[in-house]
């Protein structure tokens, strides 16, 4: 490789000039990629090279620029497969992923241009909030699911899906990133040679532990891992060196349940968790689409247990002031005189419901709101009183009922049980007009 600074040439795969100890690969400010892009200042370093912000010459914008490091193209063949690679990569379109523009070369530099977004990863949201809750961690969880439907689609396998590849943008949209170490579903070893692990340990699935050939599950049983990060704050596998953190991912269960990190997790999410983290990937859900229905679900489940957590519970009416059952009452009218055959003046009949202040009644008589009844309980404790009608209608049964309120007394005791009911009841004046015989 040629050293951008002293122009000395040096071996493939050298980090730092042998000649003036420039860090290879590495721009300075105002270097010009392609004769298009323009450095502007880093961003970072991923896992395969450095991460700049450059002004895109051609179309006069921001884009995010990945110089890749020498050995991910040095032969023919790696340089083929990851250049069929950034086409798939291309082909991905989804408000929930960023955008692959193009890979190019100059000199000896490989690149990648990207959409630059202006935002912060999920990894240092986590550290500033510590986790997150409610609405916002389940819509997030989807969002990232229905991203990676998105890269699976197009045939792409992400392998290093984590927290400090998932971009919260300045709309507040979640945008995965960082296809670094992608690779095309069906080829087995990607860009790796056989046996290599790559990837973060803490999201690793147990078969990419142990080497072996991924699909689209190990994406999701990384994606159960972010999810477990976004609930609690942190990764539920971290041993004290990598290699120690690959073992937890093969032989230890998942920490869903009991005390710590776990206890922040709603119960309904702990299913779809235990089902994206199974140690068997055939025990997995199949696709991300599935786990975003899962988590909507599971959304849809905490709110109702949430809202039944705050709702108080209901008041038994018939012990405070409201009886559920019949009572039978005797109704009449206070002057019985010249009462037509559908004019009763007085009938046997019931409340279906009664309170201290009224009640509601089945009735043949014909009464209109203001008139005034007397009521008498049968068979009681010669409970009495006047009662105005403040409604009369015919129910879908084609039963006429009165609502009443009574005037004189309020309902006893043995009808209306228990609550503090010394208050005496206010006797209500008759309607003027109303008064007969």
């Amino acid at each position: 490789m040629i050293c951008p600074a002293c122009k000395a040439e040096n071996n493939p795969g050298d980090d730092v000039c042998f000649t003036c100890g420039r860090a290879l690969g590495a721009l300075t400010q105002g270097s010009v990629i392609g004769t298009r892009y323009e450095v502007l200042s880093v961003l970072g370093r991923g896992g395969m090279g450095m991460v700049y912000k450059a002004h895109d010459r051609m179309l006069d914008e921001a884009v995010a620029i990945k110089v890749l490091r020498p050995e991910f193209t040095k032969t023919a063949e790696m340089a083929q497969r990851f250049r069929h690679e950034i086409k798939l990569a291309r082909r991905v379109s989804h408000r929930n992923v960023c955008r692959i523009h193009e890979y190019g070369e100059d000199g000896d530099l490989r690149y990648i241009s990207m959409e630059f977004l202006e935002g912060t990863d999920l990894k240092q949201i986590l550290r500033e909030k510590g986790s997150l809750h409610g609405d916002e961690a389940f819509d997030t969880c989807v969002q990232i699911a229905e991203g990676l439907q998105a890269i699976h689609d197009v045939g792409i396998i992400h392998r290093d899906l984590k927290t400090p590849n998932i971009m919260k943008d300045a709309r507040g949209a979640i945008r995965l990133m960082d296809f670094g170490i992608a690779k095309e579903e069906g080829h087995g070893g990607g860009m790796t040679t056989t046996g290599q692990v790559m990837g973060t340990p803490e999201y690793m699935s147990p078969e990419q532990c142990r080497g072996e050939k991924i699909d689209t599950r190990s994406d999701i049983y990384a994606m159960g891992i972010v999810q477990y990060e976004i609930f609690t704050g942190q990764v539920p596998f971290r041993g004290d060196t990598p290699v120690a953190t690959l073992f937890k991912h093969i032989q230890e269960p998942v920490p869903l349940e009991g005390g710590g990190p776990a206890a922040r997790i709603p119960p309904a999410m702990v299913p779809v968790l235990r089902k994206a983290l199974a140690k068997d990937r055939a025990e997995r859900y199949a696709t991300a689409a599935e786990v975003a229905v899962a988590l909507r679900k599971a959304k849809e489940q905490a709110e109702r247990e949430q809202a039944a957590a705050h709702t108080p519970p209901p008041v038994e009416r018939r012990r405070s002031s409201r009886l559920e059952y019949p009572v039978d009452l005797i109704l009449r009218r206070p002057d019985t005189s010249g009462a037509g055959p559908q004019e009763r003046s007085q009938e046997r009949t019931y409340a279906e419901n009664i309170s201290r202040g009224g009640a509601c009644v089945l009735t043949a008589m014909i009464l209109q709101p203001g008139d005034v009844v007397y009521v008498e309980e049968v068979g009681g404790r010669n409970w009495k009183t006047r009662a105005e009608v403040k409604n009369a209608y015919v129910g879908r049964d084609n039963v006429r009922r009165l609502n009443l309120r009574f005037l004189d007394q309020e309902a006893p005791d043995h009808l209306v049980k228990t609550g503090d009911f010394s208050r005496p009841l206010t006797p209500h004046p008759q309607p003027a007009g109303r008064r007969r015989g």
